[in-house]
């Protein structure tokens, strides 16, 4: 850690093998790590004398992990929070009509069936292993595999599907009533109306444009000409810009990480998110308890431990109970990370370059060439 110059490279990640070679070289002082069991157990029993400090990117890592487990429990929230982020949104830049997209009957009814069917195998998970039934007769029973019925039985509440980029749909969708409304206005050049949404913002292809307004004439009959752009419009100037760069929608993992991002970093509409968020009487809480921490890691405020500990396990939120007694549990790490300035940074540094190094000799040697070539030449 001093040297920034690896020592050696072991086969494996085990407690027994990482314990021979602590025993086979005494006199380490300190011994930086994550939160793996295995490496406490290895470095508790071969080196009982040194200090064991938990590397603070792990924590903030663990506690990500467990605000997305808390938020899969949230998920009817979440979409409330980014419906109304883009409706005020939108209705703020643009003063036109709010065009709701709905799925196809059909559909609708096929997720709801599908949902059903989740919901009844979450609850019969937990009747079963509220019987004694262990988790692989369980998984075997219902049919599920068995990182479903942990999945399930880790959970507080049903977790719910996450949306994902491809059902967010394309980033035309802010703009669809700016062009339903120029449309009916005689304005029908595809090309045309290409280049004022790129003017506001949009980032999508041109076929995605081209698809909408084919269906456009069904919809609209003209009442004018169309000029070639938005500038022939008599009196109206630039079209108001709609920031869409990123059309993530708010997921369990978007929510967690939107927490654990520095507030000077996050744009405009990041910042908004989180407003509302933290306007949600079932998340103000969690965000409140993530944020103390957060704040107590970055800030390396080893003083604060003890009342934070306290405060997340008297909490009603069982995630954070639990997060909180593994931090108890690896108090004397935990409380060295806070206090030291001892880290796993420039382990991560070398731990990317030997990835690096196994892709360029995969299946052509062994452990000696790699670690030749990651000691020797650093």
């Amino acid at each position: 850690m001093e040297q920034n110059q690896p020592i050696t490279l072991l086969p494996d990640h085990k407690a027994e093998t990482l314990e021979a070679w602590l025993k086979a070289h005494p006199g380490i002082e300190i011994l930086s790590r994550d939160r793996s069991k295995a490496y406490k157990l290895g470095m508790t029993q071969g080196s009982p004398d040194a200090i064991q400090v938990a590397d603070r990117f792990h924590l903030l890592q663990n506690l990500e992990g467990s605000l997305e487990k808390l938020f899969k429990g949230h998920t009817q929230t979440l979409q409330i929070v980014e419906k109304t982020h883009q409706t005020r949104k939108i209705a703020s830049l643009q003063p036109l009509e709010m065009v709701e997209v709905e799925l196809p009957e059909d559909t609708q009814s096929q997720k709801s069936v599908n949902r059903t069917l989740r919901l009844e195998k979450y609850e019969q998970t937990h009747k079963l292993r509220q019987q004694g039934y262990s988790i692989k007769d369980t998984a075997h029973h219902l049919g599920i595999g068995k990182r479903t019925a942990y999945t399930y039985l880790s959970a507080e509440t049903f977790p719910e599907r996450q949306p994902t980029i491809r059902q967010r749909g394309s980033g035309l969708e802010p703009y669809k009533p700016y062009l339903k409304q120029r449309w009916s206005l005689g304005y029908q050049q595809t090309k045309a109306l290409s280049r004022e949404i790129q003017q506001q913002g949009y980032r999508g292809s041109y076929p995605t444009l081209a698809c909408f307004t084919q269906q456009l004439p069904q919809l609209q009959s003209p009442s004018k000409p169309a000029p070639e752009s938005l500038n022939h419009l008599p009196g109206r100037g630039a079209a108001p810009k709609i920031e869409t760069a990123t059309q993530k929608p708010l997921s369990a993992r978007r929510t967690a990480w939107l927490i654990l991002q520095y507030k000077e970093t996050l744009t405009s509409d990041e910042d908004k998110l989180m407003t509302y968020l933290a306007q949600q009487p079932n998340l103000s809480g969690v965000i409140t308890l993530a944020q103390d921490f957060i704040h107590m890691v970055r800030q390396r405020l080893p003083s604060l431990l003890d009342t934070w500990l306290e405060t997340a396990k008297n909490t009603s939120i069982k995630i954070f109970q639990s997060f909180a007694q593994g931090l108890q549990d690896d108090y004397d790490a935990v409380k060295a990370g806070l206090t030291l300035d001892v880290s796993n940074r420039p382990v991560e540094r070398h731990n990317n370059r030997l990835k690096m190094l196994k892709r360029q000799m995969f299946g052509r040697a062994g452990l000696d060439l790699l670690a030749k070539r990651v000691i020797l030449t650093s």
